[in-house]
C-alpha cells in the first residue's frame, strides 16, 4: 500500500493545479481502502460468514463514518507521516518498475471503484427503505 501511495503522490505533483498532492494521495487512498473493507463486508455476509445487518441508513451512516475516519487515521501515521522516507526510498525507481506501478495504481482504482459499484447496490438495495 506505501508503494501505491507513492505512486498516486507522484501522479498528482504532476498536476499543475494541484497544490496538496500529498494530502490528495491520502485522502484517494483511504477512500479506496474503505471501498475495500466494505466489500470485504458484503462478501463476509454475502456467504453468511458473518451476521452483521443494517436495516437502516441510518444505522450504517452510525458505522461507516467512524470507520472512514479510523482508516484516514492510520493511513495519515503509517503513509502520510513516513511519506519522505517513502520519496527517497522510490525516487530512483526505474522506467519499467514505475509503469508497472503505474499500471497496478490503475487496476487497484478501478478494481476497487468497479467492485463498489457492482456489489454494492445489490446489498444496499436492502437498506434504502
Amino acid at each position: 500500500m506505501r508503494y501505491l501511495y507513492y505512486r498516486l503522490w507522484q501522479l498528482f505533483t504532476n498536476i499543475k493545479t494541484n497544490d496538496m498532492p500529498a494530502t490528495n494521495a491520502l485522502i484517494f487512498i483511504s477512500l479506496c481502502q474503505f471501498f475495500n473493507f466494505s466489500l470485504i463486508y458484503i462478501f463476509l455476509l454475502q456467504y453468511s460468514i458473518i451476521n452483521i445487518h443494517f436495516n437502516k441508513r441510518l444505522e450504517v451512516l452510525y458505522y461507516t463514518i467512524p470507520f472512514g475516519i479510523i482508516v484516514y487515521i492510520i493511513n495519515y501515521f503509517f503513509l502520510y507521516k513516513n511519506r519522505e522516507s517513502l520519496y527517497k526510498k522510490h525516487k530512483n525507481e526505474g522506467k519499467n518498475r514505475k509503469i508497472i506501478g503505474n499500471i497496478l495504481l490503475i487496476l487497484y482504482i478501478l478494481g476497487s471503484f468497479a467492485l463498489v459499484f457492482y456489489f454494492g447496490p445489490k446489498y444496499t438495495a436492502s437498506i434504502m427503505n
